[in-house]
């Protein structure tokens, strides 16, 4: 079992950090982009980001199977 969690654990790091990757590089070219059209791409990518992790969580605990 161990053997299969470890590439979707793998799959779901990347694309964390490919979301954080592009968060940031919207936070490096728009610095004041609160209150901006930019505000709202970057919290549907930050909820992204967060929902990620929870499917990392039920990944772990054996919730979700492949």
């Amino acid at each position: 079992m161990e053997q299969e969690i470890e590439p979707i654990m793998a799959a779901i790091e990347e694309v964390d950090n490919r979301l954080l990757d592009i968060i940031e590089l919207y936070r490096a070219i728009w610095p004041g982009f609160n209150g901006t059209p930019v505000d709202p791409v970057i919290s549907n990518l930050y909820d992204a980001y967060k929902a990620n992790g929870k499917l990392a969580d039920a990944v772990d605990k054996g919730w979700v199977k492949r």
